[in-house]
């Protein structure tokens, strides 16, 4: 005979499961909506070895990173302190992973698939830089793809 207990304990225990299940849902949800008017968009381009930020205007810049002084030539992601930006990420010839550690941004740079993401630019002073870096080992210059968000 099955207890009074047993059925309370068992409706508790899905009552309390479909709470979190609903609650983790809307979550996903919140959390990939991308923002209804972002201040900057900016379509981030993964190459073996380089990122390629294209901005609104059509105009596009090649990040080349040195090592021996930790500086990039050619270009960043420039954007205004407290700016919402969203990025357009894809791969050119391999599977890439466009991160900024300092922000937990990270999205996968895949070819052939645009995948969108929607961040906050910290309220840091102009001329403050954060690294970003591939995380998906994509060939043998690995290392040294880099660039940094530099706030204008």
């Amino acid at each position: 005979m099955v207890s009074k207990w047993e059925i309370a304990w068992t409706l508790a225990t899905v009552v309390m499961l479909a709470g979190v299940a609903a609650y983790s849902t809307i979550l996903l949800y919140q959390l990939d909506a991308l923002p209804a008017d972002p201040t900057e968009y900016v379509e981030v381009i993964g190459h073996q070895w380089y990122w390629e930020f294209c901005y609104q205007n059509t105009s596009c810049y090649n990040s080349s990173y040195d090592a021996t002084t930790n500086t990039v030539s050619g270009g960043a992601l420039w954007a205004p302190p407290g700016a919402v930006v969203q990025i357009n990420v894809t791969g050119a010839d391999v599977i890439h992973s466009f991160n900024i550690p300092q922000l937990g941004v990270r999205i996968d740079a895949i070819p052939g698939r645009m995948n969108y993401f929607a961040f906050t630019v910290p309220n840091a002073p102009a001329g403050t830089s954060y690294l970003i870096q591939c995380t998906e080992f994509c060939g043998e210059f690995h290392g040294t793809m880099r660039s940094f968000l530099e706030i204008t």
